[in-house]
């Protein structure tokens, strides 16, 4: 069970460095009418300013863009290859094309590549995404709302270690996932940071990862099941190495966190990894509904905000 979260979060560190520093993208199999999906997430793309290369044969140009034939006739580096899957489309000749290109990520919107085609781009150590948004990873990690407007800003006074939650309460890697589920009951937790004896973040433990190696009636008998849960330690379930945020971070700062990362709640830490707090998307949502009362009519005029 570590090593698959293990796996994910370092998938996810991956993703975040690639999106973060996105350039070149070739896009494969763009349709070229408006109301394909393609169409409009690649003029969405064009809008955030990457460069959009499109591989549409016999096509001189879409959205303004300038049309190839091939991967192959594209001047320069490609960063990734983008594939909405068509009838007819060889994918394996395009994933050979991307490799050539020294494409470091192969994308696959809303589908899946044949093992044909997985097995080329792991020996070639490409990348590869399947059934993922490209534009809404991107927007994701870029912090761009839906629609483009400009979100609501954060005071960029204000800290972390003013919002955040003093001395969470905490796991050990060696307590049971049954005496974690009981804290979390107890006090209506949803994370829970787990720390070695020094109090030094190691992991989380969040509802996430409960529901993972919580016990299902359809897997086996639910007597058996128990035990088996009963049985398990935070070790074994928890995700370790997670994101966390330094005390004197801005608020902004940690929401870009939590947004690129799709966390529900960073461990706060000062120094060499001392966990001091934790910060909630609770915490945000208390933080916007304050700052819309200051910025409401009333509170202006000195007013209450509510009658």
């Amino acid at each position: 069970m570590v090593d698959i979260e293990t796996s994910r979060y370092l998938l996810k560190r991956q993703r975040k460095g690639i999106l973060e520093n996105l350039g070149r993208v070739a896009v494969v199999g763009l349709r070229t009418e408006p109301i394909f999906k393609s169409y409009g997430a690649t003029q969405k793309l064009i809008q955030y300013g990457v460069t959009i290369l499109p591989v549409i044969p016999e096509c001189d140009s879409v959205l303004g863009v300038p049309c190839y034939d091939r991967l192959g006739d594209i001047p320069g580096a490609v960063d990734i290859v983008q594939v909405y899957r068509q009838p007819g489309l060889d994918l394996l000749a395009v994933a050979q094309d991307a490799i050539e290109k020294g494409s470091k990520v192969f994308w696959i919107e809303d589908n899946e590549a044949p093992e044909p085609v997985r097995k080329l781009l792991t020996e070639a150590q490409v990348y590869l995404v399947e059934y993922e948004n490209l534009e809404q990873e991107y927007r994701k990690h870029h912090f761009m709302p839906p629609g483009g407007a400009a979100p609501q800003k954060l005071d960029p006074a204000v800290r972390v270690n003013e919002r955040m939650t003093r001395q969470p309460v905490t796991v050990k890697a060696n307590d049971s996932v049954q005496d974690a589920l009981t804290k979390m009951r107890k006090g209506h937790f949803r994370h829970l940071p787990v720390v070695n004896d020094t109090e030094q973040l190691v992991g989380m433990f969040s509802d996430r990862d409960l529901r993972l190696v919580y016990p299902s009636s359809l897997c086996a008998p639910v007597e058996n099941a128990m035990d088996q849960f009963k049985a398990l330690t935070v070790e074994q379930a928890a995700v370790f190495s997670p994101v966390s945020v330094l005390h004197d971070a801005t608020l902004e700062e940690a929401a870009e966190l939590m947004l690129r990362w799709n966390v529900g709640a960073l461990p706060v830490i000062v120094g060499d990894s001392h966990l001091v707090g934790i910060i909630t998307y609770s915490d945000f949502l208390k933080e916007f509904l304050a700052m819309g009362k200051q910025d409401s009519p009333w509170a202006q005029a000195g007013q209450p905000s509510c009658l």
